[in-house]
């Protein structure tokens, strides 16, 4: 450790380095006694001294002097005065101009501790000068805005974000840059944090830009020096910290607007469908009695026995009595349809035979099965048990899975019905050997009134519905629908129901 002596006596240099070694020091010593020379000692290229030990008195150069050029140079160096004598008023005077310690030279068995505790200061402070620089560096260049207050709010400091967002200086009160509506809240939030009811405060609030426009800003403020909860007891300052908030503020805002008016049209589209409904019911129901009653005389005037109408008569007759029937079949899918979506469709549940439902849909699509050309075979398990469901909506999913299936086969091609028991449940599963259904379009065939784009190239009959009612249908009963398709290799569908 490098010692500097500022004594114009060697026998008193001597005999203050012999208790420096005795205090467990190894000192580098160089004694001085001239201006010139303790200047050259500061400048010495090994570097300055770790401490100086001045005589207060010298001929030529004394203690305060050298104080003096110590503090002028900025030379960060403890300094202990050592002097044969010297009155109170010297030894105040010594420590105001910097000195750390004094020691009379009849005394120096308190230099080693002395110079140990010079040394701990020294470090202390050079700690502590570098959290201030890291805390200034971090305040300064901080991404949001902070100041530090008194507990009365008057600011004492303020960082560049901040000034530059809201033109807040020194010498100000805090609540200038809040806009007036919310310096209530900021006040109150202020009171009890310095009265100790809270440990740290944080508030969205508004505040006022330099340029006057408004500024949404994350607040929070908390004690700087306090040591705990106890208002002024330890705290000297608050320090304050504001986040422009103000793009994400816009943004939420903006996404409440959005949400509203979605808010809105959801509501109004719900309506419309509502009214919808409610028409497509209306008209359904006005519409299947007129042509009940249509198809009722048809049917009069197709009775070969009771009407002398020739054969083209008859075939005329006939082509209205089928178009009558599709009608039908539509306003019903419709009918249906509607009560589905309104939630007012009923089962009326008892057991139902699978095996039979299956021979009626089969025998209810003989004629359009002749017509195409096609064939169809069933294999129902003989021991397939009952469930309970509707018996008249269940043969409808199975005639309006064969009807799909005869519609997309072409002549010569097959349908085959198959009716199992497995794992608790009734299934059935209609294969046919038709066109088939690209794989794109599969994940849509459920939706009401969807229609393939073969459907429509071949201009097949059909609402769209089937699918969608039988889905529906099904899953009323507590069971399943499931489809299947190559394009070009036919069509599986099928469909679960438990069993009791």
């Amino acid at each position: 450790m490098r010692i500097l002596l500022l004594e114009d006596n060697p026998d008193d240099a001597e005999m203050l380095v012999f208790e420096l070694r005795r205090a467990g020091f190894a000192p580098v010593w160089q004694r001085v006694e001239s201006r010139v020379d303790f200047q050259a000692a500061l400048e010495d290229p090994a570097g300055p001294p770790k401490v100086i030990l001045v005589d207060y008195s010298l001929p030529q150069f004394n203690a305060l002097e050298a104080l003096h050029m110590l503090r002028a140079g900025g030379y960060d160096i403890p300094a202990i005065v050592v002097s044969g004598a010297m009155s109170e008023e010297s030894c105040v005077d010594a420590l105001r101009h910097g000195a750390v310690d004094y020691l009379l030279k009849d005394r120096l068995s308190r230099l080693g501790s002395a110079v140990q505790h010079a040394l701990s200061q020294q470090r202390l402070a050079a700690d502590q000068r570098r959290a201030e620089e890291t805390f200034r560096a971090a305040f300064d260049h901080a991404p949001v805005g902070m100041a530090v207050t008194d507990l009365d709010g008057h600011v004492l400091e303020v960082n560049q974000e901040l000034a530059r967002m809201t033109g807040l200086q020194p010498a100000q009160l805090l609540l200038d840059m809040v806009i007036e509506e919310d310096r209530p809240i900021v006040a109150d939030k202020m009171k009890r944090l310095v009265a100790g009811e809270a440990e740290k405060v944080s508030k969205e609030l508004r505040l006022c830009r330099s340029d006057g426009a408004p500024l949404w800003g994350q607040y929070s403020a908390s004690l700087i020096g306090a040591g705990g909860r106890g208002g002024h007891q330890g705290a000297h300052h608050v320090v304050h910290q504001i986040a422009d908030v103000t793009d994400r503020r816009r943004a939420e805002e903006a996404l409440q607007r959005q949400a509203a008016k979605l808010a809105r049209t959801n509501s109004d589209l719900q309506e419309l469908d509502r009214l919808k409904s409610e028409f497509v019911a209306t008209v359904s129901h006005e519409l299947r009695t007129p042509l009940t009653s249509i198809r009722g005389y048809t049917e009069i005037l197709a009775d070969a026995h009771a009407s002398s109408l020739g054969a083209t008569e008859r075939k005329i007759v006939g082509i209205i009595d089928r178009n009558g029937r599709r009608l039908l079949d539509l306003i019903e899918d419709l009918l249906t349809f509607s009560r589905i979506e309104s939630g007012t469709l009923t089962l009326t549940v008892g057991p139902v035979k699978v095996k039979h439902i299956i021979d009626a849909a089969c025998e209810a699509i003989r004629p359009s099965v002749e017509t195409a050309g096609l064939t169809v075979t069933t294999d129902i398990d003989e021991h397939i048990p009952v469930v309970q469901g509707d018996s008249d909506q269940l043969e409808r999913v199975v005639l309006n899975l064969l009807t799909n299936a005869v519609k997309f086969s072409d002549p010569g091609g097959s349908i085959t019905v198959t009716g199992r028991e497995r794992d608790g449940e009734v299934v059935v599963w209609i294969r046919d050997t038709g066109v088939g259904i690209p794989e794109h379009e599969q994940g849509m065939l459920f939706t009401r009134f969807f229609r393939t784009a073969d459907a429509q190239k071949r201009a097949i009959k059909g609402s769209g519905l089937g699918l969608a009612i039988s889905k529906a249908i099904v899953e009323a009963h507590g069971g399943w629908i499931a489809l299947e398709s190559i394009e070009g290799s036919g069509t599986t569908v099928g469909f679960g129901v438990p069993t009791p």
